[in-house]
């Protein structure tokens, strides 16, 4: 009698456990089932540098303005892949996995990734508002739109900053003196010019008439493509032009859009401008210091700093606004290291 009670408890006690096991099974397969719900899996992404081929392990979650969503912004919808972005594996931050962003075929790429269910949480916030163009680097260089500036699709559907030609610009935040353009820099940028008026801008930096400027535009009226700085002010003969009509290789030509890039190299006693123009290598340009100065630009605060105008005033005001579209610029320190940054 006493081994058959001992039986009955000890039979209760196991299906009380068996029951208990069940239960915390199907607890933890629902919590494992939510983590993963809101993870996409996508094949159609790219996942570089890493050993997973199942495309399975790979998961992402897609956050725009903050809330979760079921697929990743499009590309025309104006955002960026914000630096807040993690991956991890069995979740835990790893920081050797890093997505990015490819703004050309518009997928992520994952570096690093070397586990299987890997999952990354990818946020997404504007490059751009009504008011504001925000600079894609995270040094927070962020610029005002004025007159009448727009963020808009061109005549082939690429969203790009209008500019109307008449008085309408982007006034970017000041530019510290903790920027390094001593050293050498570059200067890329994709725009369309529409018209070719009296040295219309893409970008100038700088503190006014003849101060330490930094600018890009067409070369008077024509479509001959300059590059200028100012070492301090006119006065100190440190003027640094560039007009690049040369065998019209990287010339501009009207309602074209094209993509420019210009690196500053800053040796000894000179400099020299290495051009491309849509990828394409045309030309090196040297330069000469002159009067004891061998330096490019000074590294100071920079307080009037403008897309799609000029800073000059009085006898210079006569330079005008741009008329077209820009489509992005980018600027790297010689360590490549980004300055600033805007792109659609």
């Amino acid at each position: 009698m006493e081994l058959r009670k001992f039986k009955e408890k000890n039979h209760k006690k196991v299906g009380i456990i068996l029951f208990t096991i069940t239960c915390i099974l199907l607890i933890s397969g629902v919590i494992l089932y939510r983590t993963f719900a809101i993870f996409q899996v996508d094949t159609t992404q790219n996942v570089i540098n890493g050993s997973i081929e199942d495309p399975g392990d790979l998961y992402f979650a897609f956050y725009k303005d903050g809330v979760i969503q079921n697929e990743m912004p499009q590309k025309d919808e104006g955002y960026m892949l914000d630096k807040q972005s993690f991956c991890g594996v069995n979740g835990v931050k790893d920081e050797k996995i890093i997505p990015s962003l490819d703004r050309d075929t518009w997928s992520i790429i994952v570096t690093g990734m070397k586990s299987s269910r890997t999952k990354c949480n990818l946020y997404f916030t504007k490059t751009y508002d009504d008011t504001t163009l925000y600079d894609l680097s995270g040094n927070n260089y962020n610029g005002t739109f004025q007159n009448g500036a727009i963020v808009q699709k061109d005549e082939e559907n690429n969203l790009g900053i209008y500019f109307d030609g008449t008085d309408d610009y982007v006034d970017i935040d000041d530019l510290p003196a903790s920027i390094n353009w001593e050293s050498g820099f570059t200067i890329e940028f994709e725009a369309m010019w529409k018209a070719f008026p009296y040295y219309s801008r893409i970008f100038e930096f700088g503190n006014g008439t003849d101060s330490d400027n930094i600018f890009v535009s067409n070369m008077k009226e024509t479509n001959q493509l300059t590059f200028a700085t100012r070492y301090g002010m006119q006065s100190d003969n440190s003027i640094v032009v560039f007009q690049y009509d040369q065998d019209n290789k990287a010339k501009i030509n009207q309602n074209e859009k094209a993509c420019y890039k210009l690196i500053i190299i800053k040796n000894d006693n000179n400099m020299q401008i290495d051009i491309y123009k849509n990828l394409i290598f045309q030309d090196t340009i040297p330069y000469l210091f002159k009067n004891g100065i061998n330096n490019i630009l000074r590294n100071i605060l920079r307080v009037e700093n403008y897309l799609g105008r000029s800073s000059w005033t009085g006898t210079y005001a006569k330079d005008a606004y741009f008329y077209g579209y820009i489509y992005s610029l980018k600027i790297t320190d010689s360590k490549n290291n980004i300055i600033l940054w805007y792109d659609f």
